[in-house]
């Protein structure tokens, strides 16, 4: 608010009330939008942990390959 002390103390009574009831409501609202906002990041979170455990399952049920692949050595043979 830009309302200074002694000026919000110079206001009539139902004015300084209105003024302060409209403060307080609009932190309640910023509050629950931020409540709503944790929530959804929250709920991000724990569908980002459920796709990890989906993906490690399906690692570990894929067959194992007999022997090891390497990959040759190409370097060896060209000149630049």
């Amino acid at each position: 608010m830009e309302l200074q002390p002694s000026e919000l103390d110079r206001l009539e009574f139902w004015r300084a009330e209105t003024l302060m009831e409209s403060l307080k409501k609009f932190n309640e609202e910023e509050a629950n939008r931020r409540k709503e906002d944790e929530d959804k990041q929250g709920n991000n979170a724990d569908m980002q942990t459920q796709a990890n455990s989906m993906i490690r399952s399906a690692q570990q049920s894929l067959p194992k390959m007999p022997g090891s692949f390497t990959m040759p050595n190409m370097s060896s043979g060209f000149k630049f």
